[in-house]
């Protein structure tokens, strides 16, 4: 017998058992009516006790796959099956992890990029930097969530790049065994791929195309209003007794869109001042009560394209042996235009008029801008593997792994204010510091979240006032190079194996992330002819909506350049070179891990120990301004970790088991962390120097920064559901407490060449005191509502409800020490509730999520100004219709509510830092499976 139609043989048992019990995970809501990737064939469900059978089909069948991986897993494990990470409308692999109990999903999270895209997931409140991701079993380069504000890359695995056709099982393990990396606080996800020789080698097609729109397109700009999707996964098996197999699969998606946002600025977001109107610093809060620094509008319009292709060659010569390769290219592109207009009142030492809602202030300015960016985010893989079965209850697997991830961010930016005044030609940059003018005063409300600022109509349209400001060309550049290579010997280790067996293995990782950053800045001297914006404007009309009727104003690319191109006697071109350098670094990561484990199992019981050792050195090589010069700065560092695990489950009934894990695990810190610099970014080149410019940033590296270290607590319960019903209800508890957590601290102000910008916001990574998250998870799927009424037979639901509870201690710079009721990006809960229809021929589904509140970033000595994610919820609905044997038409919709994401600050956390429009998005399409 060979190896494939053994693994198949025991698949398709614990498959006919899923389906008796028609159920599976919260996540799993396939429309499909057809077999999808990677999907057997199930058995109805045993109906004795009922007039008809419940068929197993669809969204059935994703459940039964998925629950059948669940529960013959060690430990605390969720899976998405393919048909369910394909049938939702989730355009992407984070988006379909935010069914899974216990995830949330998190944007990028600077001040550059929209965030209508979930980028990264957060499992069990901890973010991307906490959580491991794999292919298969090996780790994929990533070139991290690009950071505008730090200037540079974070670790963690960006899923908006990866497409669900690639994947067979979406794979959530939230305790910690000793063959994985131990770089799993929050916990690890493996995506699956499919093989050729699943359900019994048979032939496998399916393919789809669709047509879509975003209802947020063609504002201020025309937008291409259809937005195209085509996918299509296709494996074989061939050769002499089929020993050979392929697997091909590829995808294309272009869909424009735009978010609108509105904002208080960057940096201190609101101002606070005495009862006589004059300005408060730090954590003197005047008379409480709140003032926004700026009113800031975009509208960010994009343009993604989405392209993917992964081949699998596989070969099966004899029962006992097993190989494959696997290619891999997504490319993700995403051709921005950002828009923007901000109100300042720019001189504000003194309120006028001031009350609770409302104030003045006499004179002000505007600027505009415009941004194009062209960002290409590429991952390159090479995978293979080898399995030798020497014996029934033995297996050797060898693994090696090349993958390389690259970001290229091309862009140019051109602004234009009122107000300013020229030097003389040089390196000098247009001065700014006098621009506020008693024309572009204004009054404020702020009796709403959103603040308003009512500016003059005359004095706001008067585009004969606005001067060039700056024209700027620059690049972002990030790669990622993984090279891996793993062996294991597993002995008597298999799901139905019993008694003693036991597991080794060996891994290394080299990791070479690296970052660069430039940018030229050119700026009007004195004999500068005409830059008015009159003769550069673009199309306005896109309305900023709390603005008393003001609409946005914009600039056209073309007639700017074209005026800079002409003239370039009029500019000066700035000193650039702190920027062009002091962000750059290159890192380099060896890891060698090994570990062992020891097992023992029953017909009802299973248990192991392990332990895992990871030794890691490191290398960066940063840019330090050494005696006037910029010079390579390089630091290196090292640590070894042994880190102990232990699983156990036992059934205590046929339908209820219980499971208990416990573990100790590792954060790394980010790459750039690691770098001994210090950096600082000014919005204009004119601010340097001025103790009173807004928007200054600093970040000062920490190669001191050690790993968190987390030991962690899992208690987890099973109960099978009757045949009457059909399901699972699961019950988790959690507990991690985490030494040396790491979050990024900031405070304000900052002494640099002999100036203290006030405003200055300063990051820095640190180890926190301690750390501690526990937490609650609830999953509950019914497949059929049939013991209800029998009427509701083809009715069904799911939910899952997860509870966390967060503790971070962090230093000030007094030495006290101040303590948070959670860690950043950890939401206080997530919710997920679906309800779904399903017959032979037509399946709908509409699914409701909800993320709680959460700490996005921390200020460390001045509490009022952390920032929260305000909480959200998104409604989702999708249908198809079976219109043959192997055509099936669908429709779906995503943030049905077009609901927004908002982020949150002030003493009270009810104060609008930003708010992101998420467009409502429409697909139409045909799905074309037929039975080979």
């Amino acid at each position: 017998m060979r190896l494939g139609t053994m693994l198949c043989d025991k698949r398709r048992q614990r498959v006919l058992m899923g389906s008796a019990l028609t159920w599976g995970l919260l996540h799993a809501t396939t429309a499909w009516a057809q077999p999808a990737a990677g999907a057997e064939t199930a058995a109805p469900v045993d109906t004795a006790d009922s007039p008809e059978e419940i068929i197993v089909t669809g969204v059935r069948r994703s459940n039964a796959k998925a629950i059948d991986t669940k529960l013959n897993t060690p430990g605390v494990t969720d899976v998405i099956s393919a048909d369910d990470a394909q049938a939702l409308p989730d355009r992407t692999i984070v988006e379909a992890l935010r069914r899974v109990p216990g995830l949330s999903v998190l944007p990028a999270t600077d001040n550059e990029h929209p965030r209508d895209e979930a980028a990264t997931p957060v499992i069990r409140g901890l973010g991307p930097a906490y959580n491991n991701v794999t292919i298969d079993g090996v780790p994929i380069a990533s070139p991290g969530t690009p950071n505008g504000n730090l200037g540079s890359m974070g670790r963690g695995v960006r899923l908006d790049i990866l497409p669900t056709s690639m994947i067979s099982e979406l794979q959530v393990t939230k305790t910690f065994t000793a063959d994985l990396d131990p770089n799993a606080v929050g916990g690890a996800i493996n995506l699956k791929t499919r093989s050729a020789f699943d359900n019994g080698g048979r032939p496998f097609f399916t393919a789809e195309g669709a047509l879509g729109m975003a209802n947020d397109h063609g504002q201020p700009r025309s937008q291409d209003p259809l937005g195209r999707r085509i996918s299509g996964t296709g494996s074989m098996t061939f050769g002499p007794d089929h020993m050979f197999g392929v697997v091909v699969s590829a995808n294309y998606q272009k869909l424009d869109s735009f978010t609108d946002t509105h904002m208080t600025t960057d940096t201190v977001h609101y101002d606070f001042y005495s009862s006589a109107g004059v300005l408060q610093k730090n954590n003197n809060l005047g008379n409480g009560i709140a003032v926004p620094q700026q009113d800031k509008y975009w509208y960010v319009e994009d343009s993604r394209q989405r392209v993917g292709a992964t081949t699998k060659l596989e070969a099966q010569p004899t029962d006992t042996l097993y190989g494959f390769l696997t290619l891999g290219h997504y490319r993700f592109v995403d051709t921005m235009d950002r828009n923007e207009v901000i109100l300042d009142p720019r001189n504000t030492g003194t309120v006028y008029n001031q009350t609770a809602t409302s104030g003045s202030y006499p004179g002000g300015d505007v600027e505009v801008g415009y941004e194009h960016a062209n960002i290409i985010t590429t991952t390159n893989l090479a995978q293979a593997g080898l399995d030798w079965r020497p014996a029934a209850n033995q297996v050797l697997s060898v693994r090696g792994d090349i993958s390389r991830s690259t970001y290229r961010e091309p862009l140019d930016m051109v602004k234009y204010m009122t107000g300013l005044s020229y030097p003389a030609p040089g390196s000098a940059g247009a001065i700014t510091t006098n621009a506020a003018k008693p024309a572009y005063g204004f009054t404020y409300d702020t009796s709403q979240l959103n603040q308003q600022f009512a500016m003059a109509p005359s004095a706001y349209y008067n585009l004969s006032n606005y001067s060039g400001l700056y024209w700027r060309q620059g690049k972002r550049s990030a790669d990622d190079d993984i090279k891996n290579t793993r062996a294991d010997y597993r002995y008597n280790m298999g799901a139905k194996d019993q008694g003693l067996g036991f597991a080794l293995g060996a891994s290394f990782t080299d990791d070479r992330p690296d970052y660069n950053v430039w940018r030229n800045d050119w700026e009007p001297n004195n004999t500068a002819g005409s830059l008015l914006l009159v003769n550069a404007a673009g199309p306005a009309g896109a309305p900023m909506k709390y603005s008393n009727g003001l609409n946005l104003l914009t600039i056209d690319p073309a007639k700017a350049w074209a005026a800079f191109n002409a003239n370039p006697s009029w500019f000066n071109l700035t000193d650039q070179s702190s920027f062009n350098n002091q962000d750059n670094f290159k890192h380099t990561e060896q890891t060698v891990g090994a570990y062992a484990t020891v097992a023992y199992a029953l017909d009802d019981f299973h248990a192991q120990v392990g332990l895992h050792n990871d030794s890691t050195d490191q290398d960066t090589i940063s840019r330090a301004k050494i005696s006037g010069a910029w010079t390579d700065l390089e630091t290196s560092s090292s640590y070894d970790y042994l880190l102990p695990s232990a699983l156990a489950s036992y059934d205590i009934t046929h339908d209820v088991d219980v499971r208990v894990g416990a573990s100790q695990t590792i954060g790394r810190p980010s790459y750039d962390a690691y770098a001994a610099r210090t950096s600082i970014s000014f919005t204009n080149a004119s601010d340097l120097g001025n103790p009173n410019a807004t928007g200054v940033s600093v970040t000062i590296g920490n190669p001191n920064i050690k790993p968190r270290l987390s030991t962690n607590v899992d208690l987890a319960f099973d109960y099978k559901l009757p045949n009457e019903g059909g399901g699972l209800l699961s019950l988790a508890l959690f507990n991690k407490d985490i030494k040396d957590e790491i979050f990024t601290a900031s405070s304000i102000g900052y002494t640099y060449q002999g100036v203290t910008y006030s405003n200055a916001v300063v990051s820095t990574p640190q180890n926190a005191s301690n750390a501690s998250i526990r937490g609650v998870e609830l999953n509950a799927i019914v497949n059929s509502l049939e013991w209800i009424h029998p009427w509701l037979r083809d009715f069904g639901v799911s939910g899952n409800w997860s509870f966390m509870q967060g503790e971070l201690s962090v230093v000030q710079s007094s030495g006290a020490t101040r303590t948070l009721s959670r860690l950043v990006g950890q939401p206080n809960q997530t919710r997920n509730v679906q309800v779904f229809y399903s017959d032979s021929d037509f399946e709908i589904r509409l699914a409701y999520n909800r993320q709680g509140k959460a700490l996005r970033s921390i200020v460390p000595d001045i509490a009022w100004q952390d920032l929260y994610w305000a909480p959200r919820e998104q409604l989702d609905l999708q249908a198809s219709y079976k219109v043959r044997d192997s055509v099936t038409l669908f429709g779906e919709a995503s943030n049905l509510t077009h609901s927004r994401l908002t982020s949150l600050v002030g003493p009270n956390q009810n104060l609008l830092k930003d708010s992101y429009s998420v467009p409502t998005v429409f697909w139409v399409g045909v799905r074309f499976t037929p039975d080979l």
